[in-house]
């Protein structure tokens, strides 16, 4: 019966994906996800490993990065725009970004275009026809993703131009935006 035991708690330890007992003794064979190394997924065995990938999955940035092999020649965004109300839109971005993400650590923001954007158009929907005339200025927001890297990412400043209403867009960290990097070195404030 003892020897049946010992099969049993090995078998544990080797279905978790562990090879000493230092980590997992006898009475702890579970397999632990939050022990899961995300770069080594290899080294998780395959009863676990699909649960392993949604784990990481759940860490990794939900965008990708564009540049990804200019990433040393990336330069800083240039600072274009040159409205009277750029200082008043460089505060709606940086609090609707740090209201977002709190814990980013934005270097700075770049009015990378010169004007305005936009889009008037007629459209139907059950009821009838209606207008749409809106702009957008696009920005860009820098953003420290590590010691040697920074993150630029899109923002914009949205205007309904038939009720001047003025916002800020930015949950733009998802596949659809195009996101660069740069390194922290190109960087010039």
């Amino acid at each position: 019966m003892n020897a049946i035991k010992l099969v049993t708690c090995s078998s544990l330890l080797l279905i978790a994906g562990m090879t000493s007992s230092a980590q997992a003794g006898p009475t702890s064979g579970r397999f632990d996800i939050n022990s899961v190394d995300c770069n080594n997924l290899q080294a998780v065995n395959k009863r676990f490993r699909r649960m392993a990938e949604r784990k990481c999955a759940e860490n990794k940035p939900s965008y990708t990065i564009s540049n990804r092999n200019k990433v040393a020649s990336e330069p800083t965004p240039p600072d274009v725009y040159a409205g009277k109300d750029k200082e008043k839109f460089r505060s709606m971005i940086a609090s609707a970004w740090k209201n977002k993400y709190p814990q980013d650590k934005v270097l700075g923001i770049r009015f990378h275009s010169d004007h305005w954007v936009r889009n008037s158009a007629y459209n139907t929907n059950a009821t009838g026809l209606y207008k749409t005339d809106t702009s957008v200025l696009p920005v860009s927001v820098i953003v420290q993703s590590s010691s040697t890297h920074a993150t630029i990412f899109p923002a914009y400043i949205n205007r309904n131009n038939l009720s001047g209403a003025i916002s800020a867009g930015v949950d733009t960290k998802k596949k659809s935006y195009v996101v660069k990097e740069m390194l922290l070195s190109n960087w010039k404030p």
